[in-house]
């Protein structure tokens, strides 16, 4: 293949599921931000190297890109892909396409027992198109569609994820394998390349950040009736406690026009405060799974936003989205370091509590009609994956990185 730098490739088409987030720094852009596609891909290409031992820096924090050594500049294997101060990246992104779901202020929904809620903005839904330009001859493809697929077949893209936006589809999906992926990085990150741009390649520790080898994935289906979203908790209204609901609001009339549900508020809800308990004379709710009763743990693994200090969370639920007629789906799916967690954290048995809960082995039940409303039912956990273990559905104990991530780009 010749590749001629600047000369735009032909456009991807990507179709929602769920809603992609817009919002710039200011939240208000009613515009699809390129720059937020861009960051979201970036974040999933530093998984997908970190896994395959490259290192890959936080390009938001102190340790960011570039290291200086003796008048040498170190750059890492993701910067050089997507840039840093010094070098730009080897391609360029432009988006268009999409309609705004509803107008107006955020919904701020409150399942049970909460008196804050989760707030959701607009985003975008419909047909997004990707035009990609080189910018640099040892560009492929891949190093751009590999995580975007393995985003679109599993996660999500655009921010907020964690709150069920960013959930798509791609039109027409161009076949793209791991080992055209792992050929690409050698190229970028040759040393004889390097030296003439007169930088090296920066090695370090991926301790902490996030890594593929580390993620886990589920996906949830249900069949439900028409009109089943009324009853979802949070958006329901309950006269218990004065709560309107949302039921009526044209925000959420749109949404629901848009071909998705938001019920991430409610199963969140559920996965952090749907036990109730006493302490010190007081009850309180807090998590049906021991592993993170302790409110610290809760924080970690949820993340806060607590005045000056905002950490993203670790799990990620989508919004619910059709199948087909009657059949609806959400995924699960997040990141959760080996190593760095709080005191009393039981990683493996969280996850053991959790794929047990979907698929009803465990003793951790879901009450899917307070969660999903009544005319919701045969709720199954569809598939559940995650590198190197037992509780794989797919390959599991797979411990081989190249054939797992390819079992991922293959879909299910």
């Amino acid at each position: 293949m010749i590749l001629l730098v600047g000369v735009e490739m032909p456009s991807i088409l990507i179709k929602t599921k769920t809603p992609i987030w817009t919002g710039d720094i200011d939240q208000k852009s009613e515009l699809l931000q390129s720059s937020g596609i861009m960051g979201s891909l970036r974040w999933w290409a530093e998984a997908i190297l970190r896994s395959i031992d490259k290192y890959a820096c936080d390009p938001t924090g102190n340790e960011r890109c570039p290291a200086e050594d003796e008048n040498k500049k170190y750059y890492c294997s993701a910067c050089l892909i997507f840039g840093a101060t010094g070098i730009r990246r080897v391609f360029r992104l432009n988006t268009s396409g999409g309609e705004r779901v509803f107008t107006g202020s955020a919904l701020n929904i409150k399942p049970s027992g909460r008196n804050r809620g989760w707030y959701l903005g607009s985003g975008v839904m419909g047909e997004i198109y990707l035009e990609i330009t080189p910018l640099d001859k040892d560009f492929d493809e891949s190093l751009v569609l590999l995580p975007l697929i393995l985003a679109s077949n599993w996660g999500g893209i655009g921010a907020k994820t964690q709150h069920g936006y960013g959930v798509v589809k791609i039109e027409v999906c161009p076949e793209i394998d791991f080992k055209r992926f792992k050929e690409a990085i050698e190229k970028i990150t040759d040393q004889e390349k390097l030296s003439k741009l007169r930088i090296e390649l920066r090695h370090g520790s991926n301790n902490g950040l996030p890594n593929l080898k580390e993620m886990f994935f589920a996906k949830v289906q249900f069949e439900a009736e028409d009109d089943w979203w009324r009853k979802v908790n949070g958006i329901a209204p309950r006269s218990q406690d004065n709560y309107r609901g949302y039921i009526n609001d044209p925000r959420m009339i749109n949404w629901i026009k848009s071909d998705s549900v938001p019920i991430a508020p409610a199963i969140k809800n559920w996965l952090r405060y749907s036990k109730e308990m006493t302490k010190r004379g007081k009850k309180i709710q807090v998590s049906p799974f021991k592993e993170i009763s302790n409110m610290e743990i809760s924080k970690w693994l949820f993340g806060i936003s607590e005045g000056n200090i905002k950490t993203a969370s670790k799990i990620n639920v989508s919004c619910a989205y059709p199948v087909n007629d009657n059949l609806w789906e959400f995924r699960i799916w997040g990141w959760i370091p080996k190593d760095g967690s709080p005191a009393g954290f039981d990683r493996d048995g969280f996850l053991d509590n959790l794929k047990q809960a979907l698929d009803g082995s465990g003793s951790v039940t879901v009450s899917w009609n307070e969660l999903l409303g009544d005319q919701t039912e045969s709720h199954k956990l569809k598939v559940w994956r995650e590198f190197s273990s037992s509780r794989d559905t797919v390959k599991p104990n797979e411990s081989d990185i190249g054939n797992y991530l390819q079992s991922l780009l293959e879909g299910e």
